[in-house]
């Protein structure tokens, strides 16, 4: 092809050959990596998003079990010993499907005595646990959130 400009005078173009198949071809490559690591980047983020979700609907859950844990026995008649409701599998809500049905979870509340030595001294105590556990329904694998508090005996009991 011959130049539409004269070689002693300025011009933009040097070569008007255009694009070949291959350039093309390679740019579409390129440009169709980018998409899909785009798109598998936003799958990715949004399925973070939503066991992120869960994870703390359960940790609220499992912490406002242990408040109201420590409502009971603060306010319990009998003083003189610590006083807690353990539970057993309370269904509780985790969230909502797409689909419209609730992902339901399991919600134990266990209670142990224990206790802990510093130098000579023992200091006794009630380990309260409140775990949230639940079936994920993506990979089918048992996801729980547990939380611990531990109550010390009241000072002159």
């Amino acid at each position: 092809m011959t130049p539409r400009f004269f070689h002693d005078k300025p011009c933009l173009l040097k070569n008007e050959r255009g694009v070949t198949l291959l350039e093309l071809l390679v740019t579409a490559a390129v440009l169709a990596v980018l998409v899909i690591s785009i798109y598998i980047g936003i799958i990715y983020a949004e399925k973070q998003s939503i066991q992120n979700y869960r994870q703390r609907r359960a940790t609220l859950l499992a912490a406002g079990e242990l408040d109201r844990q420590y409502f009971y026995n603060k306010y319990n008649t009998n003083q003189n010993d610590l006083m807690f409701l353990p539970l057993r599998n309370r269904e509780v809500v985790i969230d909502e499907l797409p689909s419209g049905e609730l992902l339901m979870g399991v919600q134990n509340v266990t209670t142990t005595r224990e206790s802990e030595f510093s130098g000579a001294q023992q200091y006794p105590y009630t380990k309260v646990v409140s775990r949230v556990e639940w079936q994920d329904p993506y990979s089918g694998e048992t996801v729980y959130v547990e939380l611990r508090e531990d109550y010390y005996i009241r000072a002159g009991n």
